[in-house]
């Protein structure tokens, strides 16, 4: 799986969540974190599951803002991820 490679709103088979974090930890910018968090008032349509956000971003500091390099969600049920950032 090439996480990098995936295009915003682009749907991919991924069985659990670690492999993406895996994925993303490898090609992530320097000094960004991944982030895994449950969204708790967002359900996947088909199967109304808690999904799960999976965030790269870098934290601000006093000179600069924080940036968001990527979104992903994933549904541990139906073992679908989409990136949506």
């Amino acid at each position: 799986m090439k996480a990098g490679g995936h295009v915003p709103f682009e749907e991919f088979p991924l069985k659990e969540v670690d492999q993406l974090v895996h994925e993303l930890e490898k090609i992530k910018p320097a000094g960004s974190t991944v982030i895994v968090t449950p969204m708790e008032d967002s359900h996947h349509s088909p199967c109304l599951k808690e999904m799960i956000a999976v965030m790269v971003h870098t934290a601000g500091n006093d000179d600069h803002s924080g940036e968001i390099h990527s979104i992903y969600q994933f549904c541990p049920e139906c073992k679908i991820a989409v990136r949506v950032l």
